[in-house]
C-alpha cells in the first residue's frame, strides 16, 4: 500500500467527489489535544454530579462530558447542560464596561459618583470619588470583598435580597474607611458595583444591558441570569456543597453582575472562540481591551486585566474562576496558542488544577503500563476494535507471533514495534500508539498521521440505519452554517433528501438516521442540527475524526 492517508485512502477508491471533502474536513482536525476524557472520567470518579467541558482551537471545538445531574436525578452531563458559573461573571460584566467606554457611554477614569447617587456625607463623597471603575474592573478600588452588612435572609441562597437599596446604602457605609486606589485585593463587592453602575450609564437594568450589548451580539442566547423571582430552567444541574450534599442554586438580585450567569459549554465555547478571535463578533475590540494587563497582582504572581487574570507565563494564560453554593467554573485561554478551555461542573470542588494542566499540556495521565510492546507474549493486550467513526473501524488482530492493523474498506497493515505501546505502520507514513488505564489494560488507540493525532477509544460502536424523513421536516434544515469565517456549509434538499456543500466542493449527499441526525456514506462523518427552544434550528454539530466542529447557522 502506498503512503496516502490511512483514513481517507478508502475514499479515494469509492468516490472521488469525496476526497477534497475528506482532506478538508480532516485538515481541520488540530494536532494532538489532550486527553480530557479520561481526565474529567477520573476527576468525577465517586461524585453525585457531573462535569462539561470546551475544548476550543484554531479548527474548532470539542465537547467532553461525565457524570450526571445528581443522586436520583440520571440525567447525563452534555454540552448543553445549565450551570452556574459564579465569578466568570466578572469578565461579562468587565466585557459591558468595555462596550460601555467603546460606545461613548463612560470612560474608565469615570468616578463612580458620576452614575451612583449615595446616600452620604461629603467627606465620604469625596472619598467615593476617587473610586473609577477601572479600580473596580481591577479590584483595587480598596472595598472590602464582601459587602457591609452583609446578613443573607438565608445562607443558602445569601445575595437573593440584597437590593439596590441595600447596594447603596453600603457605599454609603464604606465611604468612611475606603482609600482608593488600592493593591489588589478581589472584590464580589466592587463587580456588584460595577455593573450597577454600567446599567444607570445605559439608563437600563443590568441584565437588560448586559442582553443588549453583550450576550445577544455574542450570540449567546441560552446564557442567562439567575435572577431573583426568574422561572426555574428546567437543564439547570443541582448544586452540591464539597462533601456531595445537594445544595440549592443560587439567585441574584443587585449583586448579580458579580456571579449571577448560568451557562453551558456550548455557549460558553462561543465565548471563548470570540476571546480568541476565532469567530467574528462586533465586540472584537472589547474583548482585546478586557485582556490587556493592567496592574500587578500584589503579593501574587501574574497581573490582571478588566477582570481577567493573566499567569506570568510567556505567553500568559489568561484566566477567571467561579464558584457558587454548589458549582465550579473555569475559563481560559491561550492567546498565542490560540487553544481555550471551559470546565464547568456541579459540586463546590475546584477544577482549576485540571483546567491548567490541560492549558499548559500537562501529562496528568497515568503513564504507560512498562511492558515490552514487542513481545509477542503480551500482543493480546490490543487485540480489538478501536471505531474512529460510527463507518470507520480500525481493527487490530495478531497471527504468528505479529501485530496488525485493519480499517474500514483497506488492506491489513503490518505493525512494526517502536517502543512501549508504540508502533510504525508497515509501508505507511504512519505511527499507532496504545493508551492504558491505571491498572493497565488497554483503552484507546491513537493514530498518528499528517501531523494529527485521532483517538479512538476500544469497544463496539452501533451501525447507522438509514431512515426516510418528510420533505417538509428536511426544509427546515435548509440554510448556510459558518464551520469558520471563511468555509459554509451549504445545506439543500435534493432529491427527496438533503445534501451538503461545503466552500469551493462537491455537494454530497447525506442520509437521515433520526430526527435532527445525519450522515455521510461517501465520507466518514456525521451531523447533527441544533434547535433553540422554540425548536428552530440554529446550528449544526459536525462529528468527524472524534472531533466535532460547531456551525453556526447564518
Amino acid at each position: 500500500m502506498n503512503t496516502n492517508s490511512l483514513v481517507t485512502s478508502r475514499v479515494i477508491r469509492r468516490n472521488a467527489a469525496g476526497v477534497a471533502f475528506s482532506l478538508l474536513l480532516i485538515s481541520l482536525c488540530p494536532a494532538a489535544t489532550p486527553d480530557v476524557q479520561t481526565l474529567i472520567d477520573t476527576w468525577n470518579k465517586d461524585k453525585p454530579g457531573g462535569v462539561a467541558v470546551a475544548w476550543v482551537d484554531e479548527q474548532g471545538v470539542q465537547f467532553f462530558q461525565t457524570g450526571r445531574f445528581a443522586k436520583g436525578d440520571d440525567r447525563p452531563v452534555t454540552p448543553d447542560t445549565q450551570f452556574e458559573i459564579g465569578s466568570v461573571t466578572k469578565v461579562f460584566t468587565a466585557l459591558l464596561l468595555a462596550e460601555s467606554e467603546r460606545a461613548g457611554k463612560v470612560n474608565r477614569d469615570d468616578p463612580v459618583t458620576k452614575y451612583l447617587q449615595v446616600p452620604t456625607n461629603p467627606e465620604g463623597l469625596a472619598r467615593l470619588e476617587k473610586i473609577t471603575l477601572l479600580m473596580l474592573a481591577t479590584h483595587t478600588s480598596g472595598l472590602p470583598r464582601l459587602l457591609p452588612g452583609f446578613l443573607p435572609a438565608d445562607m443558602r441562597d445569601p445575595y437573593a435580597d440584597f437590593t439596590q437599596e441595600k447596594l447603596l446604602a453600603a457605599l454609603a457605609t464604606s465611604a468612611g474607611s475606603v482609600k482608593p486606589p488600592a493593591d489588589y485585593a478581589y472584590s464580589n463587592y466592587g463587580a456588584a458595583v460595577l455593573g450597577q453602575v454600567l446599567a444607570a450609564a445605559w439608563g437600563q437594568s443590568y441584565a437588560e444591558a448586559l442582553r443588549q450589548h453583550v450576550l445577544d451580539p455574542l450570540g449567546l442566547s441560552q446564557t442567562t441570569l439567575g435572577l431573583r423571582g426568574a422561572a426555574a430552567l428546567a437543564d439547570l444541574a443541582p448544586g452540591h456543597d464539597d462533601k456531595g450534599t445537594s445544595v440549592p442554586n443560587w439567585t441574584w438580585d443587585a449583586v448579580a453582575p458579580a456571579g449571577g450567569i448560568r451557562s453551558s459549554a456550548r455557549q460558553m465555547a462561543l465565548f471563548l472562540q470570540a476571546c480568541l478571535g476565532l469567530r467574528e463578533t462586533p465586540l472584537a475590540a472589547s474583548f482585546a481591551a478586557t485582556a490587556q494587563p493592567m496592574r500587578p497582582l500584589v503579593g501574587l504572581v501574574g497581573s490582571i486585566g478588566l477582570a481577567w487574570h493573566l499567569t506570568a507565563d510567556d505567553p500568559p494564560v489568561i484566566w477567571h474562576n467561579g464558584g457558587t453554593g454548589g458549582c465550579r467554573s473555569f475559563v481560559g485561554f491561550d492567546p498565542r496558542g490560540k487553544r481555550g478551555v471551559v470546565v464547568l461542573v456541579n459540586i463546590a470542588q475546584s477544577p482549576d488544577g485540571l483546567a491548567m494542566g490541560l492549558l499548559r499540556g500537562n501529562k496528568n495521565t497515568p503513564a504507560p503500563a512498562a511492558t515490552g510492546a514487542a513481545s509477542p507474549a503480551n500482543l493480546e493486550d490490543y487485540v480489538g476494535r478501536y471505531p474512529l467513526a460510527p463507518t470507520f473501524v480500525m481493527s487490530v488482530t495478531t497471527d504468528q507471533g505479529r501485530l496488525f492493523l485493519q480499517a474500514t474498506g483497506q488492506s491489513q497493515l503490518l505493525l512494526v514495534p517502536a517502543g512501549i505501546d508504540r508502533f510504525k505502520v508497515k509501508d505507511v507514513e504512519a505511527e499507532v500508539s496504545f493508551e492504558r488505564d491505571a491498572a493497565g489494560k488497554v483503552v484507546a488507540l491513537v493514530l498518528h498521521q499528517n501531523g494529527m493525532d485521532q483517538r479512538a477509544k476500544r469497544g463496539e460502536v452501533a451501525l447507522l440505519v438509514e431512515i426516510t424523513l418528510p420533505v417538509e421536516q428536511l426544509q427546515g434544515y435548509v440554510g448556510d452554517y459558518a464551520l469558520t469565517p471563511a468555509v459554509l456549509l451549504n445545506v439543500t434538499v435534493q432529491d427527496g433528501g438533503l445534501a451538503v456543500q461545503v466552500t469551493g466542493q462537491s455537494r454530497l449527499p447525506v442520509f437521515a438516521s433520526a430526527k435532527d441526525k445525519f450522515f455521510y456514506k461517501a465520507v466518514d462523518a456525521q451531523i447533527a442540527f441544533q434547535r433553540d427552544a422554540s425548536g428552530l434550528v440554529t446550528g449544526l454539530v459536525l462529528h468527524q475524526g472524534g472531533r466535532d466542529f460547531v456551525a453556526e447557522k447564518k
